[in-house]
């Protein structure tokens, strides 16, 4: 695997969990569900490759990361 498609799915993960946490603040349950299936989806990708994310990030709330 290339480390730039490695680069590029740890950047779609950073990108979700940023969407997520924005969707948390602003208090918005539609971008919230959104979001939420974007991250899970962006964590099975690096899952399925093999790629590491962190775990959740400092203050999640039980975010599961691949």
């Amino acid at each position: 695997m290339s480390t730039v498609f490695a680069a590029a799915v740890r950047e779609r993960v950073g990108l979700a969990w940023q969407a997520l946490q924005a969707a948390r603040d602003a208090d918005d349950a539609h971008a919230l569900l959104v979001a939420e299936d974007e991250w899970e989806d962006a964590c099975r990708l690096a899952q399925a490759h093999g790629i590491a994310v962190e775990q959740g990030r400092p203050g999640s709330q039980g975010e599961a990361g691949a």
